[in-house]
């Protein structure tokens, strides 16, 4: 019994903790799932593949800028530079982003280099069998050896290793301190000198 004039106790222990918990017990059975419908998905879509063609990209921020993975689509000066219409690209299976901006000049090579090979390797089916090919559509010969690529091919992540060697002189003597400071003081002055250039031809 509580003395004096205190709260009764009430304390909530029957929350059913149970019901507000999430298990994946399922995880094994989940992941047969994915892998049948992707075979089902590939079987209908025979001979195309299962999937579009996507570009090579870094990741962003200095932590991950290493990790190369598959973009969400190539850009439209990339489309370009391998000559290919925007309006035709989804109909031969190449994802298109009209967002991203190539700033980087080898990986704008690579992508581009990525969809000339593609377009070599590509074979056209025609729309309609019974009328025959028509400009643009592959031979008959050519469609008869066709294979289904079922993976995206392209995407290595290799492993830089740097070589053991001694510390230099140079480096010994580097201060990263310093050096950070003096750009500092640098682009401090360059600012001051560049508003003052600007103020000069104001008036």
């Amino acid at each position: 019994m509580v003395r004096h004039n205190n709260q009764i106790p009430n304390a909530h222990f029957h929350k059913h903790w149970q019901e507000y918990i999430k298990t994946r017990f399922d995880q094994p059975m989940k992941k047969i799932k994915r892998a049948s419908r992707r075979h089902a998905k590939a079987a209908r879509v025979f001979p195309r593949p299962p999937g579009y063609l996507r570009p090579i990209v870094r990741c962003p921020t200095l932590a991950y800028k290493n990790k190369v993975r598959l973009g969400r689509g190539f850009t439209l000066e990339e489309l370009k530079e391998a000559n290919i219409d925007v309006r035709v690209a989804k109909t031969i299976g190449v994802a298109v982003d009209h967002r991203r901006r190539s700033s980087n000049e080898e990986a704008f090579k690579q992508n581009v280099e990525r969809l000339r090979v593609y377009n070599t390797k590509l074979l056209i089916f025609p729309r309609n069998p019974r009328v025959g090919p028509k400009k643009g559509d592959s031979s008959k010969e050519e469609l008869s050896k066709a294979v289904q690529q079922k993976s995206q091919a392209g995407v290595t992540r290799e492993k830089v290793v740097a070589e053991a060697r001694p510390i230099s002189d140079e480096e010994k003597k580097f201060s990263a301190v310093a050096a950070l400071n003096k750009a500092r003081e640098d682009k401090k002055a360059a600012n001051k000198e560049w508003a003052k250039k600007l103020n000069k031809d104001r008036t």
